[in-house]
């Protein structure tokens, strides 16, 4: 009998510790449930290699942060057998798994994104380790998925770190989340491993239409140089470029489609499966608005960092003209770009409305502030006020960028520099507490811009107290604003004639401006009439001086 006896106490010690790492090996994991709660859906299964029994009580299960869990009791892991181990209670409100123990909620969680799970015995040997997550290229399993050990791989010599031995469940248990808890895992279908990046496009040309006007796409890609020949297509047009990337040869890269005509959009393929690889990758590519200058119907003309009463931003404004009739003026924006410091891009895209040709735009922050400063006549210069709480949000040293269609068609100031930053060899345009102002339309930053000095507008109620004069204001800049009792008629000239009566009898001196303020003719009244008759059609402005009082009255002549 003692034999017997002693026979019997040495088989329970071999199905005691395993001390081996691979023993136990971590095959399947649910960390981000659907149809429950992750605090009772959590699980995870193992696997135990070996011909025995391996008893669970004194080993630790962790991650590499906080959680950990001690099983402080005899659990036995059967041989060659699947075992599973959750967070929940082991009844329907855990999703349906079926749980050989549950640890309890709150000692050990899996992380939705990235975590580590380790189990180590009694005597801190590390038995399996499994690092997930994009790191370690583990697939993204989404809500009610959970992630496998691929079955067809050897179960004692998988690394379970290589996140492309994992691959999604397809089988549904209890409630309807996906996975095998307990049983043998789906089958890994192999996937395609390359993917696509970010795409952009830039114009080439442009012409007298759009027609004549290309541009040029780029694709980024990664994943690639599989081992098969990558076949990479463009349609319906464009040359393919892969000098900065092969996908046959080169894990990543950025391939380039050339001569593609603006208004075509376009797709880019690569393909092997003609090599017997996995991969048919399509990116679809919108093509820009390529604009040729002469569809460009706005221009900038003043950009101003006044400093006026109310303080603040209130005196950040952007003056504009528009130079044919513009159906909708939302086609435009406008971008600040601050400090040298590159493009921001379109930050203030314009409301939806009509202009016509010749008006001037106003858009500032404050209205009240610019009319305040400009006083109403002034204010009254422009056609069209528009008010934005955040921009303009120029200082006086900012570039500014027009666009159209989101692309920029005209630029004041360098965006790539700070012409207050020490060392720097920008043109002079700073503007602080001032203004910038273009003469004659059509010029091109640095040609054609003025400059007031800087903090001229400082301690100014109005611009025409400052020692800098708004250059638009041109034809109000006097002492006197008070209106004359005369009548200016008739308003739109189409006779050739302007009738100007006045109830006093003094000469009526009349200065005539263009929309820029540019003066152009200074006549003396002979029988209260102007002759016009030479001048274009458009928008004017008549200074009218009698008896050292004046006004200014806009006028239209067709």
């Amino acid at each position: 009998m003692k034999k017997l006896y002693f026979l019997f106490l040495g088989l329970t010690i071999s199905i005691g510790y395993s001390q081996n790492p691979g023993d136990i090996v971590i095959t399947e994991f649910m960390n981000d449930t659907d149809l429950v709660s992750d605090t009772v859906g959590e699980w995870l299964e193992i696997y135990n290699t070996t011909g025995s029994a391996i008893d669970l009580d004194g080993w630790v299960l962790r991650d590499d942060g906080s959680d950990s869990y001690t099983f402080t009791e005899t659990l036995l892991v059967p041989a060659n057998s699947y075992f599973v181990l959750g967070r929940g209670p082991n009844d329907a409100s855990n999703g349906g798994v079926i749980l050989d123990f549950s640890y309890g909620d709150g000692v050990f969680t899996l992380g939705n994104g990235e975590d580590e799970i380790v189990l180590e015995s009694p005597t801190a040997v590390e038995i399996d380790r499994v690092n997930y997550g994009s790191v370690n290229d583990f697939p993204d399993d989404g809500p009610g998925t959970s992630i496998i050990l691929d079955p067809t791989l050897s179960i004692s010599s998988a690394d379970n770190n290589d996140g492309t031995n994992w691959c999604l469940s397809t089988t549904s248990y209890g409630d309807g989340d996906l996975g095998t808890p307990g049983s043998v895992n789906d089958a890994c279908t192999p996937v395609c491993e390359t993917s696509l990046g970010a795409s952009d496009v830039a114009c080439d040309t442009t012409g007298a239409g759009s027609t004549d006007d290309t541009y040029t796409a780029t694709l980024s890609y990664s994943g690639a140089a599989t081992g098969e020949a990558f076949v990479v297509s463009v349609s319906p047009e464009g040359t393919v470029d892969l000098s900065g990337g092969n996908p046959t040869s080169d894990a990543s890269g950025t391939i380039t489609i050339t001569g593609i005509t603006e208004g075509t959009d376009i797709t880019i393929t690569i393909d092997n499966t003609a090599d017997g690889g996995l991969c048919t990758l399509t990116s679809d590519i919108t093509s820009p608005m390529c604009l040729p200058t002469g569809s460009v119907d706005l221009e900038l003309v003043g950009v101003i960092d006044f400093t006026v009463p109310s303080g603040g931003s209130d005196g950040k404004a952007i003056h504009l003209v528009a130079t044919a009739d513009i159906a909708d003026l939302s086609e435009y924006g406008l971008g600040v770009a601050n400090n040298g410091g590159g493009t921001d891009g379109q930050e203030y895209t314009f409301p939806t409305m009509a202009v016509s040709n010749g008006d001037h735009i106003l858009l500032a922050r404050s209205l009240t502030a610019m009319e305040s400063y400009f006083t109403t006549a002034g204010y009254n210069l422009f056609d069209v006020h528009l008010e934005d709480a955040s921009e303009p949000s120029q200082n006086g040293d900012d570039a500014i960028e027009l666009f159209k269609n989101g692309t920029v068609v005209e630029t004041f100031g360098d965006v790539n520099c700070d012409p207050n930053a020490s060392g720097t060899t920008c043109p002079e345009w700073e503007y602080t507490d001032a203004w910038a102002y273009k003469s004659p339309l059509g010029s091109v930053w640095p040609a054609g811009w003025t400059y007031g000095a800087v903090d001229c507008t400082d301690g100014s109620t109005t611009t025409f107290d400052s020692s800098c004069l708004y250059p638009f204001m041109t034809s109000l800049s006097t002492n006197d604003f008070t209106a004359l009792e005369l009548s200016v008629y008739p308003n739109p000239v189409t006779n050739g004639y302007i009738n100007i009566v006045s109830n006093k009898s003094e000469t009526i001196k009349v200065t005539m401006f263009d929309v820029l303020g540019k003066q152009i003719n200074v006549s003396s009244l002979i029988n209260n009439r102007l002759d016009v008759s030479t001048m274009k059609s458009g928008i004017y402005f008549l200074r009218i001086l009698q008896d050292n009082n004046s006004v200014t009255k806009k006028i239209i002549i067709k």
